[in-house]
């Protein structure tokens, strides 16, 4: 007689004839992925708005070197997907090289942010982020951008009032010289008109903030937002701007704590700057603020400007001493 195992066995021995697939399920076997092509890649990114760009570049090594590269720019121009970014230059003593720093804007965040009760610190959804740049920046040069190009135009080299010109390309971070102007100017004041550069001496080193955007002056001066042009010389309040909630925050009309304010084009829009003491440090501290205002002309008289983003919560920049605005522009990328 055979023994139980002996016949448990015979029970479950297979028929040679019989396929494989028909008595177990097939294995499951990881066919990889095809790689797509780099221009088909290109053309999705340019798709994309840059605010997505970090999150993308964590993706992979292709990734990252794809949307660095140059034919990303050229292929978001062609497809007319170009968008403002904000460069600011500030001075932060005691380092003598004035550092160069983007606002990285998160996506899918609130534009108006409103007061609620906070359980919990608020983390900002806007940052100046420290750019590599290894340039050495003129002593009051003055800044302009056309296109992905900053030009920095004149200023203080060793003492000496320059007449050099150099070109920031915000796509590779890279610097190279222009042309000189053909007059030195200690303290030039430059203006990009219709993708020309107009550049003038100013009588004080000491001048109000101004901008130009659609061919009118915008200037802030003695706390108001005034614009000008070819037939309002004598310039005309900007209108609709509040303080508080839904507008620029309360503090931001306090010329006491705010030392310095600057005005840029980014976009069609006006961007505005400001620093203020830091009471969180003891005012040992400053802190950067900022603000996007959209621009409505109703007639050929008035002017209206609508906050579309500021927080007064959170600042977009703190450091620990003073801080100075040595320039702020919008590049197209």
């Amino acid at each position: 007689m055979t023994s139980p195992e002996k016949k448990r066995k015979k029970k479950t021995t297979t028929n040679p004839s019989l396929k494989p697939s028909l008595l177990l399920p097939p294995t499951p076997q990881s066919t990889p992925n095809p790689d797509l092509p780099d221009d088909l890649l290109l053309s999705c990114f340019a798709r994309v708005s840059r605010l997505y760009y970090p999150t993308l570049s964590l993706v992979s090594k292709s990734f990252r070197y794809l949307l660095a590269s140059p034919e990303l720019y050229q292929t978001r121009s062609q497809l007319d997907r170009t968008e403002s970014c904000l460069y600011v230059c500030l001075s932060l003593p005691p380092d003598p090289n004035p550092r160069w720093f983007t606002l990285c804007r998160r996506p899918n965040q609130t534009l108006l942010t409103k007061k609620k009760k906070k359980k919990k610190k608020k983390q900002s959804s806007n940052l100046l982020v420290p750019i590599t740049c290894p340039h050495s920046t003129p002593v009051r040069a003055s800044f302009v951008a056309i296109g992905s190009d900053i030009y920095e135009i004149g200023g203080l080299v060793n003492g000496v009032p320059s007449s050099t010109v150099s070109v920031f390309d915000c796509r590779s971070h890279s610097w190279h010289q222009a042309p000189n102007m053909l007059v030195a100017t200690e303290k030039p004041q430059a203006m990009a008109i219709d993708g020309k550069i107009y550049v003038r001496g100013a009588e004080h080193l000491h001048t109000p903030s101004i901008c130009v955007i659609d061919s009118v002056l915008y200037l802030h001066h003695q706390g108001e937002f005034k614009w000008f042009d070819n037939k309002e010389r004598d310039g005309r309040i900007l209108q609709g701007l509040l303080y508080g909630l839904a507008g620029l925050p309360k503090f931001f009309s306090c010329s006491t704590t705010c030392s310095q304010i600057q005005l840029a084009d980014y976009g069609g829009k006006m961007a505005v700057l400001w620093d203020r003491h830091d009471r969180s440090s003891d005012c040992k501290g400053r802190k950067v603020w900022c603000a996007v205002i959209t621009l409505e002309r109703r007639s050929s008289k008035e002017i209206w400007g609508r906050v579309e983003w500021s927080d007064d919560s959170e600042a977009v920049l703190e450091v620990p001493g003073s801080v100075a605005f040595v320039g702020v522009v919008a590049a197209t990328l």
